[in-house]
């Protein structure tokens, strides 16, 4: 007879690894924050730089939710990677129309460093279970709701400009249109409180959910 129960994810609290985990988007939050104040700390073009950055924390989030359907799935792993790779080869068509808007071709650099990264992990390793699939499946929903939610916060709410000036804005030399593209200091501060947001969930290790999801044994 199969029952229905339910397994609460245990937090797991503070410890070293979550902070080094966290470290990385403590690190681009405070790469924000910077930029928001002072643009030209770093590069002239910084504020087009991290723009480009939010739009590939996007794709990354989407690309997440299927890759990660294959990365927890329990089927071979050679079948495994080339799904991983398929999609892969899909997305690098977005990436590849935001570095041409850009005239940059480090992002897809960077997004195929993440696949890869990514299946390394499917060839050498083995699909999580238990309480540590949930958590990865948790983690890609928090990390949507985020963005989502922060992207609308600083698109309908005041976001001071501070260092971003008119002057700033046209050395950006922008190609695309939009929001973003007029007030850029609206993405600059999503992204500081996004990663900022992101390290914080990292370095906690989501203590303060108290999530309850169905299981169920036979």
């Amino acid at each position: 007879m199969t029952l229905p129960t339910s397994e609460p994810i245990e937090p797991q609290g503070f410890s070293l690894a979550h902070l080094w985990s966290a470290l990385p988007s403590f690190g681009l939050s405070g790469l924000f924050l910077i930029t928001w104040f002072s643009p030209n700390a770093f590069d002239e073009k910084m504020v087009s730089y991290l723009m480009l950055v939010m739009l590939m924390e996007f794709l990354n989030l989407h690309a997440a939710g299927f890759m990660g359907n294959a990365i927890i799935s329990n089927i071979a792993r050679g079948r495994k990677a080339l799904v991983i790779l398929g999609l892969g080869a899909l997305y690098t068509l977005f990436v590849g129309a935001f570095s041409l808007a850009f005239k940059q071709w480090w992002p897809l650099w960077a997004f195929w460093g993440l696949t890869l990264n990514r299946l390394l992990g499917v060839l050498l390793g083995k699909a999580p279970t238990g309480q540590e699939k949930r958590m990865l499946q948790f983690s890609w929903a928090s990390g949507v709701f985020l963005y989502v939610m922060l992207v609308f916060a600083t698109t309908f709410l005041p976001v001071p400009s501070f260092g971003i000036t008119e002057d700033v804005i046209r050395r950006q030399a922008f190609t695309m249109q939009g929001l973003w593209v007029e007030d850029p200091y609206r993405v600059i501060a999503f992204g500081f409180l996004y990663f900022a947001a992101s390290g914080l969930m990292e370095l906690y290790s989501f203590k303060w959910t108290q999530v309850r999801l169905p299981l169920r044994s036979d």
